[in-house]
């Protein structure tokens, strides 16, 4: 291939539409949250059809992930008590997941047992800073830092002589992934995976976060949110991606004042973010 090409983004996007979408089921949820006459009893009905995704539900109401007492064995009082928002954003992360199961590269690329780890753990740190933040519906930080890496995915798959010039030119030059992109493609993971969120009509702050997590000093919505999720992702490269770069090359300083988080306090809830991220792979990525 010759390295000098440099695809359209719209000529990645079409590749990758041919080949995933979303699953009915979360169609039908979709739908069902848009119908104002829905009821909890609907959205039971729907997911009771779906095993894998019963199954999950169950699952992560009943992990430590939410932390309810006592066991939860009927998807009609799982909806009650995490409510439909809740149980839409369960259902996309699951979805998405089984969507994105088509797409493979080769491995010397990134295990994609690694990818998905370096997800879910930025998923679940994201969640926690969101809650200690007081931002309502931690949950979408949750499935925004699953999914904000799609973008990888796709010129991993696709375009693979690219995917590796990008790494090399980031481990050489001591920059991210996302800066190495910007300079050989114009665009980054980031662009790409907000522009497949909005074409399977995803809201438009899940987006918004995806775009602007590797450059969060360019946002100008959602600061905060975008800033959670910018430091959930520099500890997850951290940990399962770049364990030899210092965190401050990962992490953009404007951040610390944004969120108002110190290093410190992260230190001090990365054991419990661990242990919910096990829990979370066993279930949710199987």
């Amino acid at each position: 291939m010759n390295q000098s090409f440099t695809p359209p983004i719209e000529h990645l996007l079409k590749q990758v539409n041919e080949l995933i979408s979303l699953p009915e089921v979360y169609l039908k949820i979709s739908r069902l949250m848009d119908d104002k006459w829905s009821t909890v009893g609907d959205f039971a009905e729907v997911i009771k059809y779906d095993p894998n995704l019963s199954v999950t539900v169950l699952k992560v109401v009943n992990s430590a992930f939410y932390g309810f007492s006592g066991q939860i064995d009927s998807i009609a009082r799982a909806v009650n008590l995490i409510g439909i928002g809740q149980l839409h954003i369960m259902a996309l992360s699951v979805s998405a997941i089984s969507a994105l199961d088509a797409m493979t590269y080769p491995k010397d690329i990134i295990p994609l047992k690694t990818f998905w780890r370096n997800c879910l753990f930025t998923g679940v740190l994201s969640r926690q800073l969101a809650i200690i933040s007081n931002i309502r519906n931690g949950e979408r930080l949750f499935v925004t830092g699953l999914l904000h890496e799609i973008g990888h995915l796709i010129i991993y798959t696709k375009f693979p002589d690219i995917a590796r010039q990008t790494i090399q030119r980031a481990k050489d030059e001591s920059i991210t992934s996302a800066e190495a992109e910007q300079q050989i493609l114009g665009y980054h993971y980031g662009d790409i995976g907000a522009e497949l969120m909005a074409k399977w009509h995803l809201p438009p702050d899940f987006q918004n976060l995806t775009r602007y997590q590797p450059f969060p000093e360019q946002a100008t919505e959602d600061k905060l949110e975008v800033a959670l999720l910018h430091i959930a992702h520099g500890y997850a490269h951290k940990q399962f991606i770049k364990p030899d770069i210092e965190l401050e090359n990962l992490i953009h300083p404007s951040v610390w004042e944004i969120t108002q988080i110190t290093p410190e306090y992260i230190e001090s809830i990365l054991d419990t973010v661990q242990d919910i991220s096990i829990d979370m792979e066993r279930i949710i990525l199987r």
